[in-house]
C-alpha cells in the first residue's frame, strides 16, 4: 500500500470550516448543484470550494482544505432570495419535471440570475442613499441661510447605465433558463420577451396563462432594453434629468423619460421608476419560474400541479408557490 504524502494526509483529514461570520446568521441549508456546494444562511449564501478543485495535483500544502466564497450578501430572510432562488430550488427538480430537463444547469443559471438581481438591488439602494444625502445637504444649507445651491447627484448617467445594464442582463439570463424548457423553439439567450411570447402562443395557445403573463410584461421589458441601449450609445430618445429648479422656486428630484419610436415612457421620477424596476423584475422572475415548472410538470405518475401556497401553510414566508399533490382533504404542498 502506497504511503500517503504529507499533503495527502492534510487534504484527506477530517475537520470543520467556519462559513462566513456571525452577522450572516445560522446555516439554514446546504445543497449541491452540479459540482457546486452552496451554504445558505439567514443573511448570506456562500459557495464552498475544496482545495483539490483549485490544486488537483496537490502541489501546495498551504492551501486551506476548504475556501468559502460569498455568492450574495442576502439569505433566507430576504424576500428577493426567497421569491427567486429559494423557490427555484424547490420546483426545478427532476422528480417533478418531464425527462430531458437539466435541473442542475437551470439552477446554476438561477445562481447567476440571483447575483444579477442582488447587484441591481445594491445599485438602486446606493442611488437612494445618494439622493437622500444631497437632499438633506440642500435642506441644511437652506435652513442655515447659506448660498443657494441646487442639489446634484454626481455621475447620474453612469449610475443609471450600470442599473439598466444589470436589468437587461436579467432578461438575458431568464431567456437562457427558458431555452432549457423550449429547446426546439429557436429561442436563444439573446432572444427577447416578444419572441418568447410568440413561442408560448404556438406551444400553449394565445389564451394560456403563460402567454398572457409574458404578454403583459413586454412593454416594461422593452422600456428597460431601450433605456439600456440609449444610455450605452448616448442616443437622443431618452432624457435623464438631475435635480431641477422650477419657475416656482421648487426643486424636483431626478426624472427619466423615453421617446423611442416603438415604446414610450412619460417623464417620471427616477427614484420611483427604479423601485418599480426592481419589484417588477422580482415578480417577472418569480412568475416565469412558476409557469415554466408548471407547464413542464410530469404527465405520468403523481398528478403534480403548481399552486400558490396559502399563507398559513407556508414553510417560508416569501416562498409563495410550490408543486401540489392531491393527497388528503386539502392536498400536500411540496415545500
Amino acid at each position: 500500500m502506497e504511503e500517503k504524502t504529507p499533503i495527502d494526509r492534510v487534504r484527506e483529514s477530517s475537520g470543520y470550516s467556519d462559513v462566513g461570520t456571525n452577522k450572516d446568521g445560522t446555516i439554514i441549508n446546504t445543497m449541491k448543484i452540479a459540482n457546486r456546494l452552496l451554504v445558505i444562511k439567514e443573511r448570506s449564501i456562500y459557495e464552498m470550494v475544496f482545495a483539490d478543485e483549485v490544486d488537483p495535483d496537490r502541489t501546495n500544502i498551504n492551501l486551506p482544505r476548504t475556501i468559502n466564497k460569498l455568492v450574495i450578501n442576502q439569505g433566507t430572510e430576504s424576500e428577493l432570495v426567497a421569491r427567486t432562488f429559494l423557490m427555484a430550488t424547490k420546483i426545478f427538480k427532476p422528480e417533478y419535471l418531464r425527462k430531458g430537463i437539466d435541473c442542475d444547469a437551470i439552477l446554476n443559471l438561477c445562481i447567476d440570475l440571483l447575483s444579477e438581481l442582488s447587484v441591481l438591488n445594491e445599485e438602486i439602494i446606493k442611488y437612494f442613499v445618494e439622493e437622500e444625502k444631497v437632499s438633506a445637504e440642500y435642506e441644511q444649507r437652506k435652513n442655515e441661510g447659506k448660498g443657494f445651491q441646487i442639489p446634484s447627484i454626481t455621475n447620474i448617467e453612469s449610475r443609471c447605465k450600470t442599473i439598466f445594464q444589470k436589468a437587461d442582463h436579467i432578461e438575458q439570463t431568464l431567456m437562457e433558463i427558458v431555452t432549457h424548457f423550449y429547446p426546439g423553439s429557436g429561442l436563444k439567450k439573446q432572444s427577447h420577451f416578444p419572441r418568447f411570447r410568440e413561442v408560448l402562443s404556438n406551444e400553449h395557445g394565445e389564451n394560456s396563462g403563460f402567454t398572457e403573463f409574458i404578454g403583459s410584461t413586454i412593454t416594461f421589458m422593452r422600456t428597460i432594453r431601450e433605456l439600456r441601449n440609449g444610455l450605452d450609445h448616448r442616443l437622443s430618445n431618452y432624457k435623464l434629468s438631475n435635480f431641477e429648479l422650477q419657475k416656482s422656486g421648487d426643486i424636483i428630484a431626478p426624472t427619466i423619460e423615453l421617446n423611442h419610436k416603438e415604446v414610450k415612457m412619460d417623464r417620471t421620477s427616477l427614484g420611483d421608476f427604479l423601485e418599480v424596476t426592481l419589484n417588477n423584475l422580482i415578480e417577472i422572475t418569480e412568475m416565469t419560474f412558476v409557469y415554466l415548472a408548471g407547464y413542464a410538470a410530469k404527465e405520468t405518475g403523481m398528478a403534480y400541479q403548481m399552486k400558490k401556497i396559502p399563507e398559513d401553510r407556508r414553510r417560508h414566508e416569501f416562498v409563495r408557490y410550490s408543486f401540489w399533490m392531491p393527497i388528503g382533504e386539502e392536498g400536500f404542498y411540496c415545500q
